[in-house]
Parts: structure tokens; C-alpha cells; sequence
């Protein structure tokens, strides 16, 4: 490994601010090893300055930050580029002109990796079905390690998989455009669901599914992929898997491994169908949460888990943190932080799991705008009858246009503290002020968990 990098011209495109995020994570792994390494990104060095003290201890490293230049491109022999540096970019196209390699922390990590891997992407749901995938395995005695776009970098312990392990990887489009082009997929492999979404750097739908589809295009015959059977693009690509398919849905299909049933979640095991848990037993709610543990179900399930560990961790999950987390309960009024929830069908599932538990839902809504519509969206804030604000960003013209359309009550609010004070003072006994706001945060925040954690303070004060 040494003499694989030792002394080559290495460019992080994409430091990151993330703690164990991709372009830090890449670049300590590559200095350790021994290469000329120089970091780049677009974000200061103050903005950048955790990260960038980590790195400058190092003798072979060198910083160029606050732009991207050309030239550096032109110096490298290998590019390592944070997700959020698109392929269409100046500095890809020329590394593509002059055919210089272009790899990602997650491209890197499943070159070195051993061990078995689960790949999991979607729209929506991602971080849920890995974490439960997860846990679901640990509860199986199996030796797991989580990372991907769940803020931690396989690389970060790629030094210490062993090969009877399980790795389970959160995989974006982003990340999955670097594994495609390496022609990598993992052995076992999950797709959500496929929603609008990323189509300000994606030219459409058929473009951004194809980068989620990276996840299963290269298995083998003997590998698995879990489809949403409900989905367009789940139905489409269950004819063109190398591998075997597995199915899940809302309602039992003739292909479907495993459904909603009534008050259950039902798995067919062999010729047999297998209660696996109660619905209003459950510590999570909401289809779309019900349905993100089937997927988890059949994933962890392929990967080796046991039905017994399966249905104790789907009776013990609780959810992550910044999904429809509850932070507070004041007065009687419920504080919900579902920050990343960042397009309209993101929140419309928080609108459908949400209403039906408490008196009045009063939401936090608006942003940065991916290009993404917002005609369902209020259709749903109308048919639900919520009590809405919006916050400042790209996104504000074309979501106010679309609640006048819909004719759905609103108040503009300056700030997310403006938000919060609004909604709490018509707040009532039974209410919940929620933050789930259908757009990207870019502009008011450095990303969708700084808004979350702004939410909690504010909820919390």
C-alpha cells in the first residue's frame, strides 16, 4: 500500500467540513500513505478550519482554498473529488481531456475491501434502511461497519475491516456516479424508492436514476438487489438486474417478498408468510418509514441476518436524529426536527405521518431550490389543513406561487427564529411546530443539520 501512493500527485477536489466526511477522510488516508497531496475547495480556510488543522501537521500536504484552479488539475496524476463536485465541472472535464483518474473515498474503499458489502441508495429513506440494515446484522452476532453519505467515510476504518465482516454503505447518486465508472457494485444492494430530486445538477429524471442505478448495473448473477415494487423505476428494473431481485410493497404482489398486511409487516420466507411486526407497536411511524423497513428487512436478510434479530430491531428502533425527530414537548406544543427533509416529498411524508397525531401541524417550510415543484406539496398543506410559514431562499418565488395556486394560507418569515416565534405564538395544547422544509438549506445554513440544530436551540430555549 505504501508504494502505491507514495509520492504520487494527489488532488483532493473537496475538502469538506464534515468531521469524517468524504474529502477529509481521502485525504488522510492518502498522506498517510505517503502521497504529494494537495487540497483544494471552493470554502475558505476559515470556513474549512477543523479540517484544515488536522492536515497541516503533515509535511506533504499544500492548500489552495477558496477556488478551484485548472492548473491543478494539470498537476495531478490522481483526482479524488468530494461528491459535490459534478462531473460537469471545469476541472472534470479536463481531468477527463487529459485522462486523469477520478476516484471518490467510496470508489477507493471498495477497491481495498474484502469483506462483504451492502450498498443502499434511493431518494428517500437512505439512512434510515442503512441504519436498521445495520443494526438488524449486529443483532446477528455479524461484525458490521456503517458509513457512506451517512457522514462517515468507509475510509475511516478501511484499515480495519476483516474479511468475515459486513459493510454497510449509504450510497447518493453522487457517490454512485465514481462506482459506476469503476465499474463496482456491491454483492447485496437496495434502492428505496426514485423521486424528484438533485434536478438542478442532474439534466432529468432518467439521468439522475441512471447514477442510482450504478448500485446494481455491475453485480454479478449471484448477487441480490432489493426493488420497491410500487416504484416506475423499481418495476422497470427488476427486468434488468444481472442478478437476483427481491421485492417489497405497500400491498402483496405475485412478486413481492415482503408487504404491508392490515396492522403487519409480513415477510415470505420460503412458502411460508412470517409476521414480523405489529404496525402500532412500532417506535416509528408513517408509510413511508413502514416501508423503509421492509427494504431494511429484505436487505439485512440477503446480507445473512436472522428473522429473530430482524424483528428485534425493527420493535426497538427509534429513528435517527433530523428525521421527524421529536426535540421538545413545551406547554403541550410537540417540537419535530425533520431538517432533511429537503424536497416537497420529503415533507409531504412528514405532512401524511404527522396530521393524524396531532390537533393543528404547524410548519416550517422553504429554502434553496433544486429545481424541484411544489404543486403537490400544497395540495397536501390544503388537504390537511396546516398552519404554514416560509423561510427566505432561491426557492421562495416559486413555492409561494405554488400555495397561491393552491390557495394555501401562508406567512413569509424573515429567519428560522422568526419562523419559530410565529408558530408558537398561535400554537395550542396538542399541536406540533414542525421544521421539514422541502428544500435545501444552502444560503441561510452551511447545510441541512446546521438548520436542525438551529431548530433544536430554538425549540429548546
Amino acid at each position: 500500500m505504501m508504494n502505491e501512493w507514495k509520492g504520487k500527485k494527489v488532488l483532493i477536489l473537496g475538502l469538506g467540513q464534515y468531521p469524517k466526511g468524504s474529502g477529509i477522510s481521502a485525504a488522510l488516508f492518502v498522506v498517510h500513505h505517503g502521497a504529494d497531496v494537495l487540497v483544494t475547495d471552493q470554502k475558505t480556510e476559515k470556513e474549512l478550519a477543523a479540517n484544515v488543522k488536522r492536515l497541516k501537521k503533515f509535511k506533504n500536504v499544500r492548500f489552495r482554498l477558496g477556488e478551484h484552479r485548472l492548473e491543478d488539475v494539470r498537476w495531478a496524476e490522481l483526482i479524488i473529488r468530494n461528491p459535490r463536485v459534478r462531473p460537469d465541472s471545469p476541472e472534470m472535464k479536463l481531468a477527463a481531456k487529459l485522462g486523469i483518474p477520478v476516484e471518490s473515498d467510496v470508489s477507493l474503499f471498495l477497491k481495498r475491501c474484502s469483506a462483504q458489502v451492502v450498498g443502499i441508495t434511493g431518494t428517500r429513506g437512505k439512512s434510515t434502511t442503512s441504519t436498521l440494515v445495520a443494526e438488524m446484522l449486529k443483532a446477528s452476532k455479524k461484525r458490521v461497519w456503517l458509513g457512506g453519505n451517512i457522514l462517515v467515510s468507509p475510509l475511516t476504518f478501511v484499515d480495519k475491516v476483516k474479511p468475515q465482516d459486513i459493510v454497510v454503505l449509504e450510497l447518493s447518486s453522487w457517490l454512485l456516479e465514481t462506482t459506476g465508472a469503476a465499474g463496482i457494485s456491491p454483492a447485496v444492494a437496495c434502492v428505496t424508492n426514485m423521486m424528484r430530486d438533485h434536478l438542478n445538477t442532474y439534466s432529468g429524471m432518467e439521468d439522475y436514476a441512471e447514477a442510482k442505478a450504478q448500485i446494481f448495473r455491475h453485480q454479478s448473477a449471484a448477487d441480490i438487489v432489493v426493488l420497491n415494487g410500487d416504484d416506475d423505476y423499481g418495476k422497470e428494473w427488476m427486468t434488468e438486474v444481472p442478478g437476483r431481485v427481491v421485492v417489497f410493497s405497500k400491498k402483496k404482489r405475485k412478486e413481492s417478498d415482503a408487504w404491508i398486511a392490515g396492522n403487519e409487516l409480513i415477510l415470505r420466507d420460503g412458502v411460508n408468510d412470517v409476521q414480523l411486526a405489529a404496525l402500532d407497536r412500532l417506535k416509528i411511524f408513517g408509510e413511508h418509514n413502514h416501508l423503509n423497513m421492509l427494504a431494511a428487512v429484505l436487505t439485512a436478510k440477503a446480507a445473512g441476518a436472522s428473522i429473530a434479530a430482524i424483528r428485534k430491531t425493527l420493535a426497538s428502533f427509534k429513528g435517527l436524529a433530523d428525521r421527524q425527530e421529536i426535540v421538545a414537548v413545551k406547554r403541550g406544543i410537540t417540537y419535530i426536527n425533520d431538517t432533511t427533509a429537503t424536497t416537497p416529498d420529503g415533507t409531504i411524508a412528514a405532512i401524511r405521518a404527522l396530521t393524524p397525531r396531532f390537533k393543528t401541524v404547524r410548519m416550517i417550510i422553504g429554502g434553496a431550490d433544486k429545481e424541484l415543484e411544489f404543486e403537490e406539496l400544497a395540495k397536501e398543506l390544503k388537504k390537511h389543513k396546516t398552519d404554514i410559514v416560509v423561510l427566505p431562499g432561491t426557492a421562495h418565488a416559486k413555492l409561494l406561487e405554488a400555495l397561491k395556486k393552491g390557495r394555501v394560507l401562508h406567512q413569509d418569515v424573515a429567519s428560522l427564529k422568526d419562523a419559530v416565534v410565529a408558530l408558537q405564538s398561535r400554537a395550542e395544547h396538542g399541536d406540533a411546530i414542525v421544521l421539514s422544509p422541502g428544500c435545501a438549506s444552502f444560503g441561510m445554513f452551511k447545510n441541512e443539520f446546521d438548520r436542525g440544530v438551529q431548530f433544536k436551540k430554538l425549540a429548546k430555549t
